[in-house]
Parts: structure tokens; sequence; C-alpha cells
């Protein structure tokens, strides 16, 4: 299916109807980092542990200045039926996360994830994230009866903010509090005198392109400063 969605471009907008009124996608959300879960429907069990587990982690996220939003085909009507058999599954602890919903599928489409009714083995999910500049930074596409990993996401995101504020990399595995890599050197000159310099400012070179440097835990651009 063709998408139109790119890592570093903008998230395609759109507008819809949901559990909390009537959202503009991303301006809505302006100045916050978007989780966007799109799934097949209501009042299936994979989709139903997702949201539980994405509204358990919620409150974390949004101390990063992030918020969660669900979408797919079934109606607000539908929506508020499976909040509320959700709460009770929660323990009757309410469920925060709005539920957008795309009836005809268009946002589907605008963001190459596949729901075919008459073949469920085709149906997919996917997870999206956003930044504060509304600049589509992930996207992972699962199917429908495979569960999202939360903890991974949670882990992304902060590696994310963390890359974009701190102008760095985040290596494999890595968590907060870890060193984070610097970007390599783009000449030979550069490069001859890497190892010595980072070395000279406190970082860790094992390699004249692989450096290290503490983590600031910086995740937010400062007020004079905007995010790239």
């Amino acid at each position: 299916m063709d998408t139109y969605i790119k890592i570093g471009y903008p998230a395609p907008p759109f507008a819809v109807c949901s559990t909390c009124g009537n959202i503009s996608f991303p301006a809505d959300y302006n100045g916050k980092w978007i989780v966007l879960y799109a799934y097949v429907g209501d009042f299936l069990p994979c989709a139903a542990s997702d949201i539980l587990a994405l509204n358990a982690i919620a409150p974390r996220l949004a101390s990063y200045n992030a918020e969660v939003t669900a979408i797919s085909p079934d109606t607000v009507a539908c929506h508020i039926a499976w909040v509320l058999s959700l709460r009770n599954l929660n323990g009757g602890r309410d469920i925060g996360i709005s539920l957008m919903s795309n009836r005809d599928l268009a946002v589907f489409k605008l963001y190459g994830v596949q729901n075919a009714t008459d073949d469920s083995s085709k149906n997919e999910k996917a997870v999206f994230i956003i930044d504060d500049g509304g600049i589509l930074r992930a996207a992972h596409f699962l199917p429908q009866g495979t569960g999202v990993n939360t903890t991974e996401l949670e882990r992304e995101l902060l590696a994310l903010q963390t890359a974009c504020c701190q102008h760095g990399i985040t290596p494999s595995g890595w968590t907060p509090g870890e060193d984070i890599m610097d970007f390599p050197p783009q000449t030979v000159a550069t490069a001859g005198c890497n190892v010595s310099e980072k070395t000279a400012n406190g970082g860790r070179c094992v390699d004249w392109y692989i450096c290290y440097r503490q983590d600031s835990g910086k995740r937010r651009p400062s007020k004079t400063e905007p995010a790239e």
C-alpha cells in the first residue's frame, strides 16, 4: 500500500471526532510529543490489552511532555461503550486516552496502515511517535494479534527526545543516564584530531568515528532554543 508518511517530515494532518470531542491532528497537540496508536477496532482482545497498557504508562509519558491518543474505524458511540468496558477491566479506574473515529479509513490510508475488513489476516496496527513540532520521528507496524511493547515504546520516546535535544545519537539498547554518542566527523581533518579533542573535553572515544559523552538529562529544548 502506498504511504505518504516519511520519518523526519511533518505528520499528515487530519480532523476527526473522538471521545474527547473534535480533534485537529496534530495541531491540537502543539508543543507536545504524540504517541498515536492506530488499531483495527474496539472489543478485540489484543487491542484491549494495548489500550490498558498505554493507559497505564500515559501519566509517565505526560511527564515527558508526551500525550497518547488512539484511532480506529469504529464510531465514537462504540468507543464510549468500549471505554466503559475497559474501565471495568481496569479495576474501575478511568481510561484517559482519547479514542478517535475514522469510519472511512482515510487516516489509515494516509498513514499507510492496512485495515482490510474482508481479510483479517492482512489487518495491521501501528504506533507513531511525533515530536513537539509535528514531525514524524518513528513508525512501527504490527499484525493485529501482536501486542505493543510499552516498555520499549517509553524507552524509544526518551531516546528520541534525548537525540533531538542533546544533538547526539543514542546507541543500541540505550536507557536514560547512559552515555550518548556524538555524530561522526565529516572530513579527514576533523577525523584526525577527533579522539584527542573529545577525550580532552571529557568524552570517551573508542575509534575516530565512535565517541561517547555523558547524558546531560536534557529532554526538552529551552524556551530560547528551538527543537531540531
